[in-house]
């Protein structure tokens, strides 16, 4: 019984490579799947989309709406053309979780990231792999927060006042600076915090000495 398992294996490998070494019957194959009709259950389910081909999408926004991570990854490692607008930036820096993918874009795209404020869009996006992993360069270089990675005064302040405490502290650890009007309203900030008020409140006393 496996014996012959093992001769339709092997038959069926032969002829996969048949197939695939034939130029003109692997593009005719390909054409067929271009081609033929793709049936939905729902005629809402219909969008000129489900026919793009992977060279044709450029948006950034579609790959991430659509969970193309890894398409994305490939664009980047390709260097392939991404059209990337201000909106995109602020969907991927809330959206990405994957550190190799960050680090493509840091090393690729940082020109485009910096259409917006980096730090600012991972902490209002509520993106804490995100925010650490550019708070890791910050670590590695003080001088971004000079160039392409400045935490303002208002991130921290919206930090306190919505974030979690870990983001909080993550912040404040590189930007422990602030300005006055923030310091004289930052128990107010923290009690506003919906969700971690009373954390957050233990916290700014303590990293701010209040």
């Amino acid at each position: 019984m496996e014996m012959e398992i093992d001769r339709k294996n092997n038959k069926n490998e032969e002829l996969f490579w048949k197939v695939v070494r034939n130029k003109y019957l692997f593009n005719y194959i390909f054409l067929v799947l271009e081609t033929m009709p793709i049936e939905f259950d729902s005629v809402s389910k219909y969008y000129i989309g489900n026919r793009i081909k992977f060279k044709n999408i450029k948006n950034l926004d579609w790959m991430i709406k659509h969970d193309q991570w890894e398409l994305l990854r490939d664009k980047l490692q390709s260097n392939q053309y991404i059209c990337i607008t201000t909106e995109m930036v602020s969907l991927f820096l809330s959206k990405c979780k994957d550190e190799s993918i960050l680090e493509l874009m840091y090393q690729k795209k940082i020109k485009e990231l910096r259409q917006r404020n980096i730090i600012d869009l991972c902490t209002l996006g509520s993106n804490e792999i995100s925010l650490n992993f550019f708070l890791s360069k910050i670590e590695k270089d003080p001088q971004l927060l000079q160039t392409c990675l400045p935490i303002y005064q208002s991130t921290i302040k919206y930090a306190i006042s919505n974030s979690s405490v870990k983001t909080f502290e993550s912040l404040i650890k590189y930007q422990p600076i602030l300005d006055e009007s923030i310091l004289d309203c930052s128990l107010q900030y923290a009690s506003s915090n919906k969700n971690h008020k009373i954390e957050m409140i233990k916290s700014v006393k303590n990293y701010l000495k209040i």
